[in-house]
């Protein structure tokens, strides 16, 4: 499906006749605003050429309550990659604490507040691991959408518009703020001026579900980290229990049984 970009040209708009004599700081401050899918991409390029990295995010949720007040729960994320088949999350916060690891032939993940995990069979490469995950288990690695060596592709899947919403400061970091919607959801996204365009917020809207968040808060990049083997390796706790993750769906080339 094309992407359709109506980006805000509202500002250049109603230009009086006496722009045309402008002075070179004015003709300046009128340039055409950066286009936003190419500021992601930009963005998705970089991430997609570290062969490691690691980063932390402070994320934020909202919850809806059976009595239809919404809450707001948060949770800490340190997620390390090595390219092409390592990766680790490690998610401890309101609701959770949990680790998930893949080492390029399975994916553990061990939930720490009732200390118990479980392993399943994973293909050797990164975003078919994300993917089989997904499909087969219902799994889903803490922010998967920026690790896929594609996050293009994943990102701007089902986008309908989206537009330039200017350069606003995240945590003090002059950022590229681009605003996106789709059918169900609106995201916006919050990405590094300069020569290192990390992404440094990430927010989606729920238009489904009576305008829910999430929001994620990215610091601590580290581009260029040594992350050695040990890091991926599952070591079980003492008396934890491994329990059986039935899949949603039969794995891919599985053939069904003739009748």
């Amino acid at each position: 499906m094309g992407i359709i970009v109506a980006q805000d040209f509202s500002k250049n708009q109603n230009l009086s006749a006496n722009s045309r004599h402008t002075t070179p700081q004015a003709e300046k401050a009128k340039a055409p605003e950066p286009d936003p899918l190419q500021v992601l991409k930009k963005m998705c390029d970089y991430l997609k050429g570290l062969q490691q990295f690691s980063c932390q995010s402070e994320i934020t949720e909202d919850v809806l309550l059976t009595t239809g007040q919404k809450i707001q729960l948060g949770k800490t994320v340190e997620v390390s990659v090595r390219r092409p088949n390592r990766m680790r999350a490690e998610s401890q916060g309101d609701a959770e604490n949990r680790q998930l690891m893949y080492d390029g032939k399975t994916i553990t993940l061990m939930d720490r507040s009732r200390n118990f995990y479980t392993i399943i069979d994973a293909p050797p490469e990164i975003d078919a691991a994300l993917n089989h995950a997904i499909q087969a288990f219902d799994l889903r690695a803490p922010l998967a959408d920026l690790i896929y060596t594609d996050a293009y592709k994943y990102l701007t899947s089902g986008v309908i518009s989206g537009f330039y919403a200017g350069l606003h400061k995240v945590q003090g970091v002059p950022c590229h703020h681009l605003a996106f919607r789709q059918k169900d959801i609106d995201w916006q996204i919050w990405i590094e001026d300069g020569p290192t365009p990390l992404p440094r917020k990430f927010l989606i809207t729920d238009k489904k579900a009576k305008g829910l968040q999430f929001t994620a808060l990215f610091s601590k990049w580290n581009t260029s980290p040594q992350l050695e083997d040990g890091l991926f390796t599952f070591v079980t706790p003492e008396k934890a229990e491994k329990i059986d993750l039935r899949p949603v769906t039969a794995p891919t080339g599985t053939k069904k049984p003739k009748k």
